[in-house]
């Protein structure tokens, strides 16, 4: 998914209402269409008893998101030996725990993965570089890792986080990996030769021909951003599936042979590129 930040997943008071109202603002508005269709009248006389109905329900979903009920912002996962090379990942805007199974997949490769709730780097001061940066650092100094470049892999707008911060992080980072990236963005800030020049580290992405999830992640932008790669000699591979939609790694968007498919290139690319054969 592909939202502003404070849509989703919220910690602070108004962002849990913000949650909590688009889970309840379609409840209202059915209670008050039924209300119309069956006594009649203006449909705003309906609205204050409809949203009484539903506000000791809307009070347990504020309190739920701000306390325990509020999703990690961070999962690290111990490779079975305990230790081995750094894999970052990036989640979208639906937080960090969705993709905690993509996650103990990677972990059990081999691999020392630290999943981040990609809202945690996307915030609007602009300093997401500098908390990739820091992830990063905390991540390689772990007990549970190995010496060397990290990986990164990033989805929607954890993808937005990879394209943007670690394709200019060579020091760092070994390859980034990008599913369905939120790309969107790009045009508000510069144009696609000034964006692509700056990237310095082997990208692998994949999209889906059918992504037209809120304008987020078009292919019609990626496949500008591989041409343009292709023409600055930046090291970019781009996969298509022609009838994937946005997060068909998961979710209702689930296809199991694309998901496969993307799931063999991307461990053949951390295999590669962290240079560990990972465990099968």
């Amino acid at each position: 998914m592909c939202l502003s930040i404070g849509d989703a997943g919220a910690f602070t008071l108004q962002q849990a209402e913000a949650r909590c109202r688009g889970k309840f603002t379609p409840v209202v508005r059915e209670c008050v269409r039924r209300k119309v269709m069956q006594t009649g009248g203006n449909p705003a006389q309906y609205i204050p008893g409809c949203r009484s109905s539903i506000a000791s329900k809307a009070r347990d979903c504020v309190a739920k998101a701000m306390g325990a009920g509020a999703p990690d912002s961070e999962i690290d996962l111990r490779p079975p030996s305990g230790r081995g090379r750094v894999v970052m990942m990036l989640s979208g805007v639906d937080g960090a725990g969705p993709y905690k199974p993509y996650a103990e997949k990677v972990a059990k490769l081999g691999y020392y993965v630290v999943l981040i709730d990609g809202r945690e780097i996307w915030t609007k001061d602009k300093r997401g570089g500098d908390r990739l940066a820091k992830a990063i650092a905390a991540a390689q100094n772990s007990a549970n890792a190995k010496r060397g470049k990290v990986a990164v892999i990033g989805f929607s707008l954890g993808g937005g986080d990879a394209l943007a911060y670690a394709e200019r992080r060579p020091d760092k980072v070994a390859t980034v990996i990008a599913y369905y990236p939120l790309t969107k963005f790009i045009s508000k800030v510069t144009d696609m030769k000034t964006f692509v020049d700056k990237f310095q580290v082997p990208l692998l992405a994949f999209a889906g021909a059918k992504d037209t999830f809120q304008n987020c992640c078009l292919l019609a932008t990626i496949q500008s951003m591989q041409a343009t790669a292709k023409d600055l000699g930046k090291p970019m591979d781009l996969v298509v599936y022609p009838d994937a939609q946005h997060n068909f790694i998961k979710d209702a968007s689930y296809r199991p042979a694309d998901a496969n498919d993307a799931w063999k290139r991307t461990t053949a690319a951390l295999a590669q590129y962290l240079g560990d054969t990972p465990a099968h």
